[in-house]
């Protein structure tokens, strides 16, 4: 058991650190290989696989080969490390064939957050298979941090769509890590405990990042979420999961949108996206709980006929995504350095002041671009004496904008410089960022079409699997145990 508990600390360190790493680029850029939160990320995850690997041997000692592979724990331990490793050469070789790609919800980058999940359940399987106890509790803290990682960026207020998307993904996760928690740990507040590992990490992780002086996450409430869920399984005496196909996306929009204006760097889901965020999280929690559980039990009427509504919802899931527009923010993927900027940026509610010195001193035309959530405004930047360039530029809504001064030289050459910026307040920066020509842009072709189809459907496939692993088959109408 002390193997697994330090497997499970492992993937909480690891979890940290890719908050730590997204705080980077939030407001310095691009880092190297070597960096702090690389190394921990790199390291914890070593830690989590080597303990989980000394588990397993321990637990094929004295077995036969045959015996050891038919052991559905240790077959889930060998798919959840094999696609932890094969999601970084997959990154690298994505990122070599169509160019850097900074957006979280890339296929290569939610391959490797579907396998950390994959790897967290295994470990919260292989808790319960050892005898449980208070273990079980980090388990499922790990389960349902794992299950958040996909809203990382919404939850530093640097999202990359638009905040429609930000709770339907968060419903999602939340859902399938309850239903997961809930078949693994009989404990009556077992949810309820996996929130309190989660929050419990998220509030060590701010005064961290605060205190190395970058922006730091929300914490979600998702342990009021997790308290709704398990006082409604405990006064409902014949629970069926797909009450949570209705309990979670309400729990999730009645604490998430009225807590988001006041926590800091935290997504703000506008009023008059409450029905669309609603309708879409009403189906995907559907979606997984058809896949998870299978339809409602016929003596269920009412939660048949309104599990099979929802369900049906989730075919206008992908009606959305058709007008999407494209992530254009956070950590661009700066390219070959070529100097630095002196930027001089003054905020006044939505409108920002900006003054940018290029060195060396750039010629030609001159703009300014704000981007957030797939939005793209642009403005003239003006040559002044003294090489200086200034503009101004009005935003539509609060938060954190990416600000971009770009300056198109002879030729095609172009150079560009950026700043982090929050709207909406009040507050003057001063900075030197760096100067850099921008990388070429992602490569679109039938290759690039081809290599999404096969990562995105691998991770589907690795999660809907994992989503019917370890159910207990319902015996046929009529026997007897």
């Amino acid at each position: 058991m002390k193997r697994l508990i330090t497997a499970a600390a492992g993937g909480l360190l690891a979890l940290f650190s890719m908050y730590w790493d997204d705080s980077l680029h939030t407001d310095v850029g691009r880092d190297t290989f070597w960096s702090a939160p690389h190394a921990l990320l790199y390291g914890s995850l070593a830690v989590t696989l080597a303990t989980t690997a000394w588990w397993g041997v321990g637990r094929i000692r004295g077995r036969s080969l045959r015996a050891a592979m038919a052991d559905p724990l240790l077959r889930w331990a060998a798919v959840s490390a094999g696609a932890i490793g094969v999601s970084a050469p997959a990154d690298e070789a994505w990122h070599t064939a169509f160019g850097r790609d900074a957006v979280l919800w890339s296929p290569p980058h939610l391959l490797a957050i579907v396998a950390t999940f994959t790897l967290a359940v295994t470990l919260l399987r292989a808790i319960a298979a050892e005898g449980g106890g208070w273990p079980l509790m980090l388990g499922g803290g790990l389960v349902l941090a794992a299950s958040l990682a996909p809203v990382m960026e919404y939850d530093s207020d640097v999202p990359q769509y638009s905040a429609v998307w930000f709770l339907p993904a968060a419903t999602t996760g939340i859902t399938l890590a309850i239903v997961l928690i809930r078949r693994f740990d009989p404990h009556p507040w077992a949810v309820t405990r996996a929130a309190l590992v989660v929050t419990a990490v998220r509030l060590a992780v701010i005064p961290v990042l605060a205190g190395l002086g970058y922006s730091t996450p929300i914490v979600p409430p998702v342990l009021l979420v997790a308290l709704t869920v398990d006082l409604a399984r405990g006064r409902n005496g014949s629970w069926s999961p797909w009450w949570l196909a209705l309990i979670v996306p309400l729990a999730v929009h009645a604490t998430y949108m009225p807590l988001l204006p006041v926590l800091p760097h935290g997504t703000i889901v506008d009023a008059h996206q409450f029905v669309p965020s609603l309708l879409v999280s009403t189906g995907g929690s559907a979606l997984v709980i058809l896949t998870a559980e299978g339809l409602p039990r016929p003596g269920l009427p009412v939660i048949r006929a309104a599990g099979l509504t929802v369900a049906a919802l989730t075919l206008a899931l992908p009606l959305p995504l058709l007008s999407a527009g494209r992530a254009a923010a956070h950590d661009p993927g700066q390219g070959t350095e070529a100097g630095k900027a002196h930027w001089r940026t003054s905020v006044q509610g939505s409108r920002i002041d900006v003054r940018v010195t290029p060195e060396p001193a750039a010629s030609g035309r001159a703009s300014l671009v704000a981007r957030r959530g797939g939005q793209e405004l642009t403005a003239p930047l003006e040559s002044f004496e003294n090489g200086v360039y200034r503009g101004d530029i009005t935003v539509p809504e609060p938060g954190r904008w990416f600000v971009y001064a770009a300056f198109r030289g002879t030729g095609t050459s172009t150079t560009e410089t950026w700043i982090p910026v929050e709207a909406g307040s009040s507050q003057i920066q001063h900075e030197a960022r760096p100067l850099y020509v921008p990388p070429a842009p992602q490569k679109d072709g039938a290759g690039r079409t081809a290599a999404t189809v096969a990562l995105y459907g691998l991770s589907a496939a690795i999660l809907v699997a994992v989503a019917r692993s370890g159910r207990r088959i319902p015996l046929p109408q009529g026997s007897t145990p």
